[in-house]
């Protein structure tokens, strides 16, 4: 199953050079991306997608997600700081920064903490009360689901 994305390619060269973005991504060192290059940096969108679901997917519908600009930005930053760094290396301190801070900014929303920007939470993740009306003379017990 192809996980939610919220960015292309385009979006990663907002962040960090295409030079440098062909460089890191060219293994065959060809000086082109090619199909392997696009390849590699469209599963890190996908991996970098996959760290941001598991924190969304608790308080919004992914799908409510598709086009919003936060989720766009984070998802390219997390994805470029991957690229950056997959060879062992460090990643540029504007790379850095940008990755801790959307990194907090999830646990953030995971706690509760934040709101993604132009997002409406889904009723899913709002806490429900169950009652229990037990009538001891009928022998059975009655589950009340309304929402308090």
């Amino acid at each position: 199953m192809t996980p939610q994305t919220y960015c292309d390619v385009a979006d990663l060269e907002t962040l960090w050079s295409p030079a440098a973005i062909t460089r890191a991504a060219d293994d065959d060192q060809s000086g082109s991306l090619g199909a392997a290059g696009l390849d590699l940096l469209l599963r890190l969108i996908a991996r970098a997608a996959n760290q941001m679901n598991a924190a969304l997917e608790m308080r919004y519908r992914l799908a409510d997600l598709a086009g919003n600009p936060w989720c766009r930005d984070c998802n390219a930053a997390l994805a470029v700081y991957l690229l950056a760094t997959r060879r062992g290396n460090s990643a540029p301190p504007h790379l850095e920064r940008q990755h801790e801070q959307y990194l907090q900014d999830l646990a953030e929303i995971r706690r509760g903490r934040m709101k993604i920007p132009h997002a409406a939470e889904s009723l899913d993740s709002v806490p429900q009360v169950t009652n229990f009306n037990v009538n001891l003379k009928a022998g059975h017990v009655q589950l009340d689901t309304r929402r308090n």
